[in-house]
């Protein structure tokens, strides 16, 4: 295995002097994590060794309808079993081959025996609590549902299960599971597999019985998350076990893998992992029914899968298992139809395409999930308007492109081939979201854009499931409108510091960004600690398998606002420092002349000693996009990603923010980060019919209230009444009152009350 070294933080205040108030910093400890260590599914591994060693999955299809065992197992704990796995390490003499594992009976559940391979017993890989906690799970009760276990959930969810044994107890075999992956894969692994073989009584190397195998190395079965992927994948290997028993002749991969996943949801376990750059947010246009066995494969048929589940509940699954037919015949012509829906694969395809980025079931119930936390998928951003490009969307797949700076936008899709492609213009902002059809090879024009909708989505998207080639087919777009004159902010971190990250001489801090087309680096704002200048750099971004590795675009100094150092304010707190933080700096990066065309990096290498050399600050936010801060670690010569101790799933986030300015006409001044003062704006558009927006400015996070009087001064609606952060903010107001009833025509004003700022302005409403 490869490791890498990751970063915890935990908090550690002082307060005995100036400096030590100054020291508001974070004890490091340092824990080893695999590299790139995760659970990968066992598809490719079995289809390889079932070729090399001749296996038919549709010849033993034909056994287990028509023979079987006379007599069960009756295993006893501590009965000893030689049983057959499958060796795909290829370190091993037993490479591609069959090989016995001896093991032990450890305990008997209502449902399963549960076997131990006895090497794993000797070097103590797994105990009691473990495999009381896997039995518990698939008879008793699960993360979904305290009174059911993997065995009955499942069941009712997908159907029986095969019996070539005549013993109603599944067999679960833990063992260390001889994988390629160690050695291929950079520490990714198999964490269990259902092997169709042994359920033939003819095959010489069938253990003629129901029975899956589950990993305990490197899974760690001591540990709560090794233990937790331990039963999401017996929750997916037992649905491969049913699927057998109704189509051992085979079943579509795609749709064989999206149930077992989906498997894993129904028990409680949660949706297989969907971010970073090889999950599905990051790939959507690939050929639907594409199965290479990458992660972005298993994460798309997890997402369908749950879309599905979702939008029909859970007998659409016991249905497709059950169908006579396969892949998308099964849902065209058996399950929609029995279910009483009118959709069909396809217009089920494009409703989950628009609710992977709308995700908004108020719009449409068939345009998001219920599922909490589902990941937007990630679109290619263009910041100014006047834009040409040309690509290629695969059969059956989809891009997303969206523009969210400028204004009035014109736009033509032409189609270059005769294969379907179609778009979609997902339209969000002040004034709600919208979903619209967009003709090919015609302009279109947004007139709204930069006003009530100041983001637009295009989903470019082929629909045409005859096609016989897989693709791309291609397409070219050109877009024209007005330039932004404000500058871009550009940012990976969501609030104000918490803390810096103490690190040694010669490390650094870095934020890494993503390219911004037609665009120049106008500026860079960091927040850093102290009184002292910091030096820093921007670089082309090559990776971080070298030190960055691309050339060096420009060196600079960003120098501290304060002439004192700042008290802190709760001391021992989550946010100890002053908000709004009163020393981002500004660094102007004109002269430098960058091209945002391609990823870039900001850089800062620290210098010793500390206090005396400055720090940039930084803070947490959820590991999503995590890739954007990484830290280099000069005694180890990598790049590293820092976890927060004592907060799972987050990341911390160094403070640094590019500003990108458009065209010659682009501004020259740098915009506040944040606002000095409360604003409030007029509203836009003044006369309005029916829909307006009103926009205010907080220079910290406090409670805010907008209400709005007629003439006569009585409340006819309050808009807002909760906490919001600093910064600028929207709402608009569609001329209802507090009743959803719509108001008459006339002269009407809002108020805010923010902190001790209370400010009224005037509109009207014009019918």
């Amino acid at each position: 295995m490869n490791f890498k070294k990751v970063i915890i933080f935990t908090c550690l205040f002082t307060n005995f002097s100036l400096f030590a108030q100054l020291e508001n910093t974070y004890k490091l400890t340092t824990v080893e994590l695999k590299d790139n260590s995760y659970p990968v599914y066992s598809d490719a591994m079995l289809r390889k060794f079932n070729k090399l060693n001749n296996i038919d999955e549709k010849l033993i299809g034909t056994e287990i309808n028509t023979i079987k065992k006379t007599v069960a197992w009756n295993f006893k704990k501590g009965d000893k079993k030689s049983w057959w796995a499958i060796d795909s390490n290829p370190q091993s003499s037993n490479y591609n081959k069959f090989y016995l594992v001896s093991s032990t009976c450890y305990d008997i559940g209502v449902n399963c025996y549960v076997f131990i391979e006895d090497n794993i017993l000797t070097t103590g890989r797994v105990n009691q609590s473990a495999v009381t906690s896997i039995i518990n799970a698939f008879d008793n009760t699960t993360p979904a549902n305290p009174n059911k276990g993997i065995y009955q959930t499942n069941i009712e969810a997908f159907g029986d299960i095969p019996n070539v044994d005549s013993d109603p107890k599944v067999i679960i075999l833990i063992l260390d599971i001889q994988d390629d992956y160690t050695y291929l894969q950079k520490g990714s692994y198999i964490a269990g597999y259902f092997h169709s073989v042994n359920q033939s009584l003819t095959h010489q190397n069938s253990n003629k019985a129901e029975m899956f195998y589950i990993d305990a190395n490197p899974l760690n079965l001591l540990t709560s998350d090794g233990l937790n992927t331990c039963l999401s994948t017996v929750a997916h290997e037992f649905q491969h076990m049913i699927h057998f028993k109704y189509h051992p002749g085979g079943q579509e991969i795609f749709f064989n893998e999206a149930w077992s996943l989906v498997a894993e949801v129904v028990n409680g376990y949660g949706l297989y992992r969907q971010s970073g750059n090889e999950g599905y947010i990051n790939n959507t246009n690939r050929y639907f029914l594409y199965w290479n066995s990458e992660v972005r494969d298993y994460s798309r048929a997890a997402r369908f899968s749950l879309y599905l589940y979702e939008q029909f509940g859970v007998e659409i699954l016991k249905k497709f298992v059950q169908s006579n037919l396969t892949s998308i015949n099964a849902l065209d012509y058996d399950v929609l139809p029995a279910l009483g829906s009118s959709r069909r694969f396809l217009d089920v395809l494009l409703d989950w395409w628009i609710a992977n980025y709308l995700n908004d079931k108020t719009i449409d119930s068939k345009w998001g999930y219920s599922y909490q936390n589902i990941q937007t998928i990630n679109s290619t951003k263009i910041f100014n308007p006047n834009y040409f490009s040309t690509d290629g969307v695969y059969k059956l797949a989809s891009q997303y492109i969206t523009f969210n700076n400028g204004k009035n936008l014109n736009i033509i899709f032409n189609n270059n081939t005769t294969s379907e492609i179609k778009i979609k213009a997902l339209k969000s902002g002040p004034f709600g979201k919208a979903v619209l059809d967009i003709p090919v090879n015609i302009e279109f024009s947004f007139g709204d854009f930069g006003t009530m909708y100041n983001e637009i989505t295009f989903l470019v998207y082929h629909i045409d499931r005859n096609e016989s080639l897989q693709g791309p087919f291609n397409y070219s777009f050109q877009s024209n409108g007005s330039v932004p004159t404000s500058l871009l902010e550009v940012k990976y971190d969501n609030t104000e510091p918490v803390g810096f990250i103490n690190l040694a001489a010669g490390d650094s801090v870095a934020v890494h960004f993503d390219a911004i087309p037609s665009g120049k680096l106008d500026s860079i704002r960091v927040a850093i600690r102290n009184l002292a200048p910091i030096n820093g750099r921007v670089l082309e971004y090559l990776g971080f398998s070298t030190k960055l590795g691309g050339r060096l675009y420009a060196t600079f100094t960003a120098n501290s606002k304060l002439t004192s150092i700042p008290q802190v304010i709760n001391p021992g707190g989550e946010y100890p420092y002053q908000q709004p933080y009163p020393n981002w700096t500004a660094v102007n990066l004109r002269p430098f002349n960058i091209s945002t065309d391609k990823n870039f990096v900001v850089e800062f290498p620290y210098e010793d000693p500390y206090p005396e050399k400055n720090r940039v600050l930084a803070t947490y936010h959820p590991s999503t996009g995590v890739e954007h801060s990484p830290i280099y670690k000069i005694a180890t010569n990598t790049w590293v990603y820092s976890g927060v101790g004592g907060k799972t799933d987050y990341s911390w986030a160094v403070l640094i923010r590019a500003y990108v300015s458009f065209g010659p006409s682009g501004a020259k001044e740098t915009i506040e980060l944040l606002p000095s003062t409360f604003t409030l704006n007029q509203n836009f558009p003044n006369p309005f019919n029916p829909e307006t927006v009103i926009s205010f400015t907080l220079p910290k996070a406090v409670d805010v209230e907008i209400k709005i009087f007629d003439a006569l001064g009585s409340e006819v609606r309050t808009l807002i009444n909760e906490n919001r952060t600093a910064g600028k903010h929207n709402i608009y107001w569609n001329a209802t009152d507090n009743f959803g009833n719509r108001v008459s025509s006339g002269v009407y004003f809002y108020t805010i009350r923010a902190d001790n700022f209370v400010e009224t302005k005037k509109m009207v409403l014009m019918k």
